[in-house]
């Protein structure tokens, strides 16, 4: 188990600094600016700040930070609280309109007091600090074509029937058309890479399908928090394509392949968010689960 996994980990950090430089990564900074004493962005910044993502094009925002800044007028305790209120509203703007971002964080930082300007000086030095500064760090995704039209979505109906079939191995008999949710499966966010705490679930796992050798299945992966008018899936980081759910059902796949199990006995396939949990957390509908196809008299 541990061999495959550093062997897993060696792969795709490889293939991540390959994909990486081919990908191109990218920064750049951004700052948006607050009238005296605000920590709300006007309509005017806030369309300009929205122009500047929608810009940057079909991308893949691997990072962003914030910085946020107030003028030298009032307490300094004041002025640092302030200054985060405002790295606190872009944060939550850009959860609106860049829901790809990831490691967003802010800061509240307060510029040295200004001596020595005369007052016209003075002011415009004031209004450029009463900013959030923001820095991103993304490659272009060319895999993703936003004017592609989504196919329909399963209905509530759809799912509540899906929702029905949810089984375990313990439940007896099986039959096709049944599924089993991994619980305890667990990957680096944005990407396919097992956590070392999935080792337990992969080995009851690897147990149960050596236990039942009359089934054939499909290692379905799904993914959560994505905004489903725009994409199926949500994008592999490692490859900049959009086909996360599929490369973490995948990654269990090769796993059951190393350790003995016959590739004819099961395939794998990505649904991103096509099938959520009726009723559930958002965060739970990452997961990934076996669908019965066959049971081999």
């Amino acid at each position: 188990m541990k061999q495959f996994f550093a062997l897993l980990t060696f792969l795709l950090f490889a293939f991540y600094g390959h994909s990486q430089e081919l990908s191109q990564v990218k920064s750049d900074k951004y700052s948006v600016y607050f009238d005296f004493d605000k920590h709300t962005l006007t309509t005017t910044e806030y369309n300009k700040l929205k122009s500047y993502v929608d810009s940057l094009g079909n991308i893949v925002i691997l990072s962003i930070s914030l910085e946020g800044y107030c003028d030298d007028r009032g307490t300094a305790e004041y002025n640092r609280a302030l200054s985060i209120r405002r790295a606190n509203t872009v944060e939550t703007i850009l959860g609106e309109i860049a829901s790809k971002q990831r490691n967003v964080e802010g800061k509240g930082k307060i510029d040295l007091r200004i001596v020595d300007m005369d007052q016209f000086e003075l002011e415009t030095k004031r209004l450029f600090n009463r900013r959030v500064d923001i820095y991103f760090e993304y490659f272009h995704n060319d895999y993703v074509d936003l004017n592609k039209p989504i196919e329909e979505l399963p209905t509530q109906e759809e799912l509540t029937i899906r929702n029905t079939k949810i089984k375990t191995f313990e439940d007896k008999p099986l039959k096709p058309g049944d599924i089993i949710t991994m619980k305890n499966l667990y990957f680096e966010g944005g990407r396919a890479i097992l956590l070392r705490k999935s080792e337990k679930q992969l080995e009851k796992l690897l147990k149960q399908i050596q236990e039942n050798p009359n089934i054939k299945f499909e290692i379905q992966g799904h993914v959560c928090c994505i905004d489903t008018n725009y994409f199926r899936d949500a994008v592999d980081e490692d490859t900049g394509i959009s086909n996360l759910s599929e490369s973490r059902a995948e990654a269990i796949y090769n796993f059951l392949i190393a350790n003995g199990i016959p590739e004819d006995r099961m395939s794998y396939k990505g649904y991103g968010r096509d099938y959520p949990i009726i009723g559930g957390k958002e965060k739970n509908n990452k997961r990934v689960e076996i669908l019965i196809t066959d049971i081999i008299e």
